[in-house]
This record gives C-alpha cells, sequence and structure tokens, in this order.
C-alpha cells in the first residue's frame, strides 16, 4: 500500500436502512391514520420503475382446499406481453372460499376468507409473496433518490412528496414520475421509502501497517470516533448523496459524479471526528425482489462504501481494512 497509515485505529460511520414501504405513486394519496405518522421518518426515497405486472383475472382459481391461489400475471414488455403463472399461499388461517372481482387495471388480488371475512391485497403483496418465476420482471430499476423532509425538518414524509392535500409536492418528484410515465409506457413505477433510525460507529486495528501516530499518542482521538453523534438531518444528507453516487440514477444530477468531495459541507462532522470510511446499506431483502442500476447489478442488498479522507495520500478505515 503507497498511503499513509496516520494511526493506528481509524472509524468508519455506517448507516443502516430498514427495509422500505413500496407504493405506487397513486397510493401515496390514499395513506392516512397510524401509518401516515410511522412514515413521517421515512426521510428517503427512491423512485424506481419495472415492467408493468398485471393479473389475468381470467386465470385466477382456489385450489388446494382453499389452500391457495393458482392464476398467472400478465408481464408488459414493449409490444410484447407475456403470461407467468404463479401459486398464491392463503396468507389466513381460513380456507378461501370465494374470489372477489378483479377490477381494471387488475392491480388488486381479492378474496373471501372463511365464507365471511374479505381480504384485499396490492399486486405488489402478491408478488412478494406468492411462488413464481419472474426472471428478474419484478426487480426495481433506480431512477431517481431524493430525500423527503418537509420545511425545516418538521413535516412529514409525504406532506414534502404530495404536499398537505395532494397538491403542489415536492417538484422533482413529480418531475421525474411524469416523465417515466411519458417514456416508458410499459413500465410501472414505485417509491421506495426508507427510514435510516440508526448508525454505527465502527474502529480498525490491526493490519500490519505501521502507523505514524502509536495508540497512546491519541487517546482523546480514541474518544471521539467511539462517541461521535450525527444529527438526523446531517445523516439524512450524506444517505441521499452517498446513494446518488452509488446507483447514479438517470434522473439524478448532483452528487453522481463528486461525492465525497471536501467542500460537501454534510462532510464536516466526519472530518471533525476524524472518522475516514463511510458506509451506507439499502435493503429490500423482505419484499423478495431487487433494485439495480445501469451502474449496479441487481441484488436485495446494497453497501455502498466511501473513504472519507481530507488528503489523497492518507489511507481510509476502508484501504485498511480490505488489506
Amino acid at each position: 500500500m503507497n498511503k499513509v497509515r496516520l494511526h493506528e485505529v481509524e472509524g468508519l460511520l455506517e448507516l443502516v436502512s430498514t427495509d422500505p414501504w413500496i407504493f405506487r405513486p397513486s397510493e401515496l394519496y390514499e395513506i392516512e391514520g397510524p401509518l401516515r405518522v410511522e412514515l413521517k421518518r421515512y426521510n428517503i426515497y427512491l423512485i424506481a420503475r419495472r415492467k408493468r405486472i398485471v393479473l389475468d383475472p381470467e386465470s385466477l382459481r382456489i385450489e388446494g382446499q382453499g389452500s391457495k391461489i393458482v392464476g398467472a400475471f400478465i408481464v408488459s414488455h414493449e409490444d410484447e406481453k407475456k403470461a407467468v403463472p404463479f401459486e398464491f399461499p392463503n396468507p389466513t388461517n381460513l380456507p378461501i372460499t370465494s374470489l372477489g372481482e378483479t377490477e381494471f387495471p387488475h392491480i388488486h388480488l381479492r378474496f373471501i376468507a372463511g365464507g365471511v371475512v374479505p381480504i384485499q391485497l396490492r399486486l405488489h403483496d402478491v408478488v412478494r409473496f406468492c411462488q413464481v418465476e419472474l426472471a428478474g420482471a419484478a426487480n426495481l430499476k433506480v431512477e431517481y433518490i431524493g430525500q423527503s423532509f418537509g420545511d425545516n425538518g418538521s413535516s412529514d414524509a409525504l406532506q414534502r412528496l404530495i404536499g398537505k392535500t395532494g397538491k403542489q409536492g415536492h417538484g422533482s418528484f413529480q418531475k421525474v414520475l411524469a416523465d417515466l410515465s411519458d417514456r416508458y409506457p410499459d413500465s410501472e413505477s414505485h417509491v421506495l421509502l426508507y427510514s435510516y433510525e440508526q448508525y454505527k460507529n465502527y474502529m480498525f486495528m490491526g493490519g500490519g501497517v505501521p502507523a505514524v501516530n502509536n495508540f497512546e499518542s491519541g487517546e482523546d482521538r480514541l474518544d471521539r470516533l467511539m462517541n461521535a453523534e450525527y444529527t438526523r438531518e446531517n445523516r439524512i444528507d450524506l444517505i441521499e448523496a452517498g446513494l446518488i453516487r452509488y446507483f447514479q440514477p438517470a434522473y439524478n444530477d448532483i452528487y453522481k459524479k463528486t461525492f465525497p468531495r471536501e467542500s460537501h459541507a454534510m462532510l464536516q462532522s466526519l472530518f471533525e471526528a476524524d472518522v475516514t470510511g463511510l458506509a451506507i446499506s439499502l435493503s429490500t431483502l423482505e419484499h423478495s425482489i431487487s433494485v439495480y442500476s445501469d451502474q449496479v447489478s441487481p441484488s436485495a442488498m446494497h453497501c455502498a462504501q466511501f473513504p472519507i479522507v481530507d488528503d489523497a495520500a492518507r489511507a481510509s478505515f476502508l484501504d485498511l481494512a480490505m488489506l
């Protein structure tokens, strides 16, 4: 390694995501009550698209004495439509006794359990829990990444995106959705809302490369690494910038080629703590789908990693950890 190791201990900040809430854009306008309250702290959003998937209503039937629904999805791709068979296991303890009407555009599965309990599921949740081979058609391509803080960081995420009354929401959000609808009529857009409640401070020792400064000379620095705290606004700024740099979505411009740069104000907290690594996770594991971009292969678990140094000759946490 040609870089200089300044300290025997180097630090890294990891920003950890929850699994997201995933909605069609139109569903955002219907969210009320406890869910809306919960989503107040889901301040990172992705706009992503995939091939249009709908239910084939003529294919649906009940099998296994009410233990499952079998049928087919219709997957659109350019001028082609392909039927893909699926099995959806009964999510209740009661047998499925009848199917409800599947109205156009066929994006909800409706059935009656035990003869009395009506159930409606979004197509996304049917795809999520059914047995099906979609050959990647359900994967989501990231087209835009943003943050959904309201005014002064006090308003909830949905208010930032769609406005208080469903009008005059976040301009970039609305513009991207409109453009995707025009450019990709065979695709459907989804909004992924993420909450980053947790963060972790890591330290690295060892590695066999001697340090310029020994352990004893930096006890106050070690305290800073162990006890560093970051405001929520600062963390959201770091997450947005880091994910944009990682996925490089088509509709983002800022940070796509430049993050991290010493002039970015959001990095000041890391420089003050002398943290030399940043990691940002993003998961869709619970949704049984992958996300990807032109720069990043499909996966249900991503981790964007960045060295954070103000001197290119200095070895970062990541440089040392990968030795």
